[in-house]
């Protein structure tokens, strides 16, 4: 199976060097033209939180764009959400009329963006229940799914009679094969939302605090803040007709992380390293979505908007922070 990874950061690049674990054919596709020389001349190598050694994984290639990739069987969509039309407009050799792209990007909207390119028998969406971040080019730290979860990849075709099903049976085998558990799931959407819930929690509050997950969800604040936030999204969920009631989301924990004190890795999600970064955040594809969605069905949610609002004003004024 050919595959490209539109989008090989941290997270392409985790999900892709086990594809090619799992014997696929696997090419990486991304602007940060450093880490693609890194990779296309050394390998990509993982330091996994599962492994005490690191593994080097050599793919096919590596490239800027996909003008010498080709066609291929799947496309792997991992760019920000917010770059989704602008990177498929961009590599259109990658795509032919028999190819499947799948959407693991973080929050809600991806599979939205890409029916304005193909059309549904050719989309699939899923999410990823693993983390990674891009320690220099060519060498990510992350773990291929999370301790609580049974797989790290989850997706589904977006029309459930596509013609192309097979290539969702392949994936799922490979990514296995490859040692990233990984499942073809009949309940994607409630899977996605559950992750949103997560997200929702921590992404904008530490993108706005610069902090590490474990230094704020435990401070009573931090976790009366979070609390409201996945109330609202549970009721948005239920409103949607999504089975996600607030006191079982909330029981499960805040993401189940421990303290700072007891945690061997701290968690700097994206979306803080971003404002770090003072880029462009997803935002509006995480707290964003619920805000759309509440507005749809008529529920409010006050805490996700004043989330959003603080980030955007973050991400438009940074050339004002305070050093």
């Amino acid at each position: 199976m050919k595959i490209a990874i539109l989008g090989a950061g941290a997270m392409g690049s985790l999900v892709g060097a086990h594809l090619k674990k799992g014997g696929a054919e696997v090419y990486f596709i991304d602007v940060f033209e450093e880490h693609m020389k890194a990779v296309a001349a050394n390998g990509i190598t993982m330091e996994l939180e599962s492994e005490a050694e690191p593994q080097t994984v050599f793919v096919d290639g590596a490239e800027v764009n996909g003008d010498n990739v080709g066609v291929c069987d799947a496309v792997i969509v991992l760019v920000k959400c917010y770059d989704t039309e602008t990177a498929v407009a961009a590599n259109r050799p990658l795509f032919g009329k028999d190819t499947v792209v799948v959407t693991l990007q973080n929050g809600v909207g991806g599979a939205d963006l890409l029916a304005n390119h193909f059309d549904a028998d050719h989309i699939g969406l899923g999410l990823l229940k693993a983390s990674a971040n891009l320690l220099a080019p060519g060498r990510i730290l992350g773990s291929p799914r999370f301790a609580n979860s049974p797989a790290g990849a989850y997706f589904s075709p977006v029309s459930p009679d596509t013609p192309y099903g097979k290539a969702y049976d392949d994936l799922e085998s490979i990514l296995c094969a490859g040692g990233m558990p990984a499942k073809r799931s009949d309940n994607i959407e409630a899977l996605i939302w559950d992750k949103l819930s997560n997200n929702v929690m921590f992404n904008g509050m530490a993108a706005l605090l610069q902090l590490a997950n474990e230094d704020f969800m435990y401070t009573e604040d931090g976790a009366l803040l979070m609390r409201e936030l996945v109330r609202e999204t549970c009721e948005v969920a239920c409103a949607k007709g999504i089975d996600m009631p607030f006191d079982k989301q909330w029981g499960n924990g805040p993401g189940g992380l421990p303290p700072r004190g007891q945690a061997k890795t701290l968690h700097y999600v994206s979306m803080m390293i971003d404002a770090h970064n003072k880029r462009r955040t997803e935002i509006d594809f995480i707290n964003g979505a619920v805000v759309r969605e509440g507005k749809k069905h008529g529920i409010p949610t006050p805490y996700n908007e004043t989330i959003c609002r603080l980030v955007r004003i973050l991400q438009e004024t940074y050339e004002y922070r305070y050093e």
